[in-house]
């Protein structure tokens, strides 16, 4: 074999080695699939007020794993029986150990009831990755950027107590197998 010969045979192991990992990624790290605690960190930052450094806000959520024709689509909304679907919905495109996509409210009065004192209304995009937790399920965790709105879960005007708009990746997601 000549020297370029060599040379295309070594491009071409090298381009394989560095797929192989995320080739073997996809494979070896479980669907999302089930009960999952979806956890929002509001990082500090100048556009924030004070009043939003209440987190991490943990919501319970039921998340799908389904087969796309680039991936795999992971879609999750609130577990609690008393919110209405529409108040807050995630569907992320999964391609290996990558997920992207939005996780967003399409009623702007209403949000997702936290575990905690508050109820959280958001419009987000989501970027991050997939583990295996030490339960061996799956695992996501990330950043992400938008509109994120807090309100009191007792208050029924839902009157907002702080609002932030992030356009960069000022957020810090979980979620995590419940």
């Amino acid at each position: 074999m000549s020297r370029v010969g060599v040379k295309r045979c070594l491009v071409v192991a090298l381009a394989l080695g560095l797929a192989l990992p995320s080739l073997t990624d996809a494979q070896s790290v479980p669907a999302l699939s089930g009960r999952y605690r979806f956890v929002l960190t509001v990082s500090p930052s100048p556009t924030c007020p004070a009043s939003m450094q209440v987190g991490p806000l943990s919501i319970v959520m039921d998340v799908a794993e389904a087969a796309v024709s680039t991936g795999s689509e992971v879609f999750g909304q609130s577990a609690s029986a008393s919110e209405i679907p529409d108040n807050g919905r995630f569907v992320w495109l999964r391609q290996g150990n990558r997920l992207h996509g939005a996780f967003g409210s399409s009623t702007l009065e209403l949000g997702l009831d936290t575990e905690g004192t508050y109820r959280v209304w958001m419009q987000i995009m989501a970027d991050g990755t997939v583990a295996t937790a030490a339960s061996g399920r799956a695992r996501a965790s990330g950043t992400a950027f938008g509109e994120v709105e807090l309100s009191l879960a007792t208050d029924p005007t839902g009157f907002p107590i702080g609002n932030c708009q992030l356009f960069t990746a000022g957020y810090q997601w979980s979620l995590e197998p419940a």
